[in-house]
């Protein structure tokens, strides 16, 4: 191979959101990038989240294939975090140690536990823990020996100084880059940024946001200096970003609507609530609050009230209005203790962020009300109730209300939600938590359309959109690397496709051969709660 191939991720990048900094005062060297090459609109997958994303943008298959659908897996009612045994089937950078090339791969999500190569060197990214393993195993301390500890996370909702947060974080990226390039002969150099996700999330400040963009475009000019006289240099991110209106909670929905039974129970969907309303603050005056909310919460539940009615119960005591101002995203949340009752519920929404709904089948679930032979007209009506749905100001909650079979395909198809959810133009948050139905909740989330930024003219017509599911096959075809016979995408640009091989059958033990990640998850549940991914 004559030249050797850059993959950089930037997680949650939308042209809506950077295009105006995408120039020589700011974003210099993605401007660069983009000067002899493409610049293109980079369609996500259904639902346009970091943990099923990601794995097809390495994968190159739609969820429906690698089964993953949302942060985390379920087993009946249960849910378990994802790690990369979830994902059923192989990485490009796998599919490239197979046939003898040498992958460097830092920061990438749902890579953990770490794969071990045989030429090259992961680094695990988004949904480890802090403590995670390198491969090689050797590497993290040869790493912080020099250049002090790794971090995956930086320290979501610090006020001090954010921009120098998340640089320090983002720093990371690039420095193991060029630690790591000291070391290898590498053909792959792939490094991810989660931290132009979480400033979207995070902050407020445009101003800010444009800071720490500009330093990790500094990184991304630092890292495309690895590479050889004329890299082949991609840049691409796993969805989009942008204004979000309300909060839809479904399953407060399906349990008016007849579908959902709840119960009172332990908040499983609220880590975010904060220390504010737990009484953990050492502000006398907040606990006191926090106790007072507390127990007027349980006094009314304890009568039989609903979610809504004890939000208006609240207020109906002066308290509504404290809760908003102690706890203003999470208010509504914190401010009752209802839970789904899977076991009695028709259908529910059981996955945080799925976009999808579950319907609760006899015979395949641990306690099924629905017979098999009454699934699809129950689905139907579902999907016809759900289709209508409207907002307090008359709006049309759902672009689509689709069965799974027309949104996935695959042998996974079966761990898809029932019923998928497309939300009109992505301006609703569909949330499981089960209070008052919506929320009006403006702020920044994610949109179907990512970016994809290359040196090469990827005959992306202008303004064209490429699929999320091109990558894999495209760096593959760039490396010389057989193209995967079930890829859901196609080569992009001057690259040749060349032979197709099964990845399966080549590179198909590399997410078994480290084993499963037993250590706990809760550091890793807290961050997502954090960024608003599990209410």
């Amino acid at each position: 191979m004559s030249q050797n191939v850059i993959l950089l991720g930037v997680d949650g990048l939308g042209f809506s959101e950077i295009s105006p900094w995408i120039r020589e005062e700011n974003l210099a060297n993605l401007h660069e990038v983009i000067r002899t090459g493409t610049k293109s609109k980079l369609e996500s997958t259904s639902p346009p989240w970091t943990p099923c994303a990601w794995p097809s943008f390495l994968s190159g298959r739609n969820p429906g294939k690698h089964g993953v659908f949302d942060f985390f897996t379920s087993d009946g009612y249960d849910k378990e975090l994802i790690d990369r045994g979830t994902v059923a089937a192989p990485y490009l950078f796998e599919m490239a140690d197979s046939a003898g090339y040498t992958s460097l791969v830092i920061n990438y999500p749902v890579t953990h536990p770490a794969p071990e190569l045989e030429h090259g060197a992961v680094v695990p990214g988004y949904l480890a823990t802090e403590d995670a393993e390198f491969h090689p195993s050797e590497l993290r301390d040869e790493y912080e020996a020099e250049y002090g500890e790794y971090e995956v996370y930086p320290s979501y909702g610090t006020d001090e100084d954010p921009v120098t947060e998340y640089t320090r974080v983002a720093r990371h990226r690039r420095d193991m880059a060029q630690f790591l390039d000291e070391r290898y002969d590498w053909d792959l150099l792939a490094v991810q940024f989660q931290v132009t996700d979480s400033i979207f999330h995070d902050l407020d400040d445009r101003d800010a946001i444009r800071q720490v963009l500009e330093n990790v475009d500094e990184f991304v000019g630092d890292i495309v200096d690895l590479g050889d006289e004329d890299p082949h240099v991609f840049v691409a991110s796993d969805h989009g970003m942008g204004d979000y209106e309300w909060t839809f909670y479904v399953n407060s929905w399906l349990a008016e609507n007849g579908y959902c039974e709840t119960t009172t129970g332990e908040e499983q969907y609220f880590r975010q609530a904060k220390d504010e309303l737990k009484g953990e603050r050492g502000d006398g005056e907040t606990s006191g609050i926090a106790t007072l909310i507390g127990t007027t919460t349980s006094a009314l539940s304890a009568v039989g009230l609903s979610p809504r009615q004890l939000h208006r119960g609240l207020g109906a005591v002066g308290l509504d209005s404290v809760v908003e101002r102690v706890l203003p995203e999470e208010a509504l949340v914190a401010a009752q203790n209802h839970v789904v009752d899977y076991e009695d519920s028709v259908a529910y929404q059981l996955l945080f962020n799925s976009l999808g709904i579950h319907l609760n089948v006899d015979g395949r679930e641990p306690s099924g009300q629905v017979p098999q032979e009454d699934y699809e007209s129950v689905r139907s009506e579902l999907i016809r109730d759900l289709s209508g749905v409207r907002d307090p100001d008359g709006n049309l909650v759902f672009d689509d209300v689709l069965p799974r079979e027309e949104v996935y395909e695959g042998e996974n198809l079966e761990a898809a939600p029932d019923v998928v959810l497309v939300p009109r133009d992505y301006t609703y948050d569909v949330s499981g938590s089960v209070v008052d139905t919506f929320r009006r909740n403006e702020h920044k989330n994610h949109k179907p359309d990512g970016i994809l930024i290359s040196n090469r003219d990827l005959g992306v017509d202008r303004p064209g959109t490429a699929s999320i599911y091109d990558i894999a096959p495209t760096v593959a075809a760039a490396l010389g690397l057989p193209v995967d016979s079930q890829r859901d995408g196609t080569v992009l640009g001057p690259f040749e496709a060349g032979d197709e091989l099964d990845w399966d059958e080549r590179a198909g033990d590399y997410r078994t051969m480290a084993g499963s990640d037993t250590g706990t998850t809760d550091e890793v549940e807290d961050r997502l709660a954090d960024l608003g991914y599990m209410e």
